[in-house]
């Protein structure tokens, strides 16, 4: 996957989980654990964009499931 690809589709995670821990009734934590996981597993990503991936992965931890 090329680099910008890959910052940008980390970005566009970054934004979604950030309105939906906001909104715990429209989060499918499930769904976005696994998008966030499937990234992670790229052999191209940086240690900055695995850092991030991992933030978000930790706010999905916290937000309380209805």
């Amino acid at each position: 996957m090329h680099v910008n690809m890959l910052k940008a589709d980390v970005g566009q995670l970054e934004k979604a989980v950030n309105v939906l821990i906001t909104r715990p009734r429209l989060i499918r934590r499930e769904y976005w654990v696994s998008q966030i996981d499937s990234l992670l597993e790229l052999p191209s990503i940086s240690m900055l964009e695995r850092q991030r991936l991992c933030a978000l992965l930790d706010l999905l931890g916290t937000v309380a499931v209805d």
